[in-house]
């Protein structure tokens, strides 16, 4: 009878070395990854802001402000991504003047603003609307306004839908340090509304992964 012979405990340290090694790089990829799209997510963030303070300086307002009163009308937070162009406006030069009525339901507004001013590619169908405002994690990031009770209302680039570690990237490149509840970045609920809380709430369970999403106050912040 033929003996069969087994794998030394060399050559299985060998094969489990070689799988630590395989499982260690594809690890270090996906960490390159995240941190690539994290960055690419910050830098769009800081040219949404840019993108309406150069509409600012055209018209004197800013993208979404259709009453010229400082503030972005239009901003539901407690809506879906597919919802943008759901109230599709084709971009055309009336969204350019300040007497131009806003629904204040429909985000879409200050999106077809931008693209009306060439600013961003002109949307011609829902898709593509969606498109201008999908971030890198699939995600949204548009500009919008926010409502603090007994505070006031602020502009903002609000991001929905992102993971936690990608919201502290933003919060420690912008404020230059963590804090869910203090600066120019803050986490809000689904809702709209500010946490109020000083740790972002992936912290109470440890999951970095945990979908969040905040808003970047761009023109002024709330004490």
């Amino acid at each position: 009878m033929k003996q069969q012979k087994g794998f030394t405990l060399i050559e299985l340290a060998i094969v489990l070395a070689i799988i630590g090694i395989i499982l260690g790089a594809i690890l270090k990829g996906q960490e390159l990854i995240n941190n690539a799209k994290a960055k690419r997510l910050l830098n769009d963030v800081k040219g949404w802001a840019t993108l309406e303070y150069t509409f600012y300086d055209r018209y004197g307002r800013f993208a979404g402000d259709g009453d010229g009163d400082g503030l972005i009308d239009a901003g539901a937070f407690a809506t879906s991504q597919a919802n943008f162009g759901a109230n599709y406006i084709p971009p055309t030069s009336a969204l350019l003047t300040p007497t131009t009525a806003y629904q204040n339901s429909d985000f879409d507004a200050p999106v077809a603003t931008l693209e009306a001013a060439q600013l961003l590619p002109a949307a011609q169908n829902a898709p593509q609307r969606r498109t201008n405002v999908t971030n890198a994690f699939n995600g949204i990031t548009y500009p919008a306004s926010v409502y603090i009770d007994n505070v006031g209302t602020f502009n903002v680039i609000a991001v929905k839908n992102i993971p936690c570690f990608a919201a502290k990237v933003i919060d420690s490149n912008i404020d230059g340090s963590i804090g869910a509840n203090v600066g120019y970045v803050r986490e809000i609920d689904n809702t709209g509304a500010l946490t109020g809380n000083n740790t972002w709430s992936c912290d109470a369970n440890n999951n970095e992964q945990q979908l969040v999403s905040l808003v970047y106050f761009f023109d002024k912040r709330p004490n």
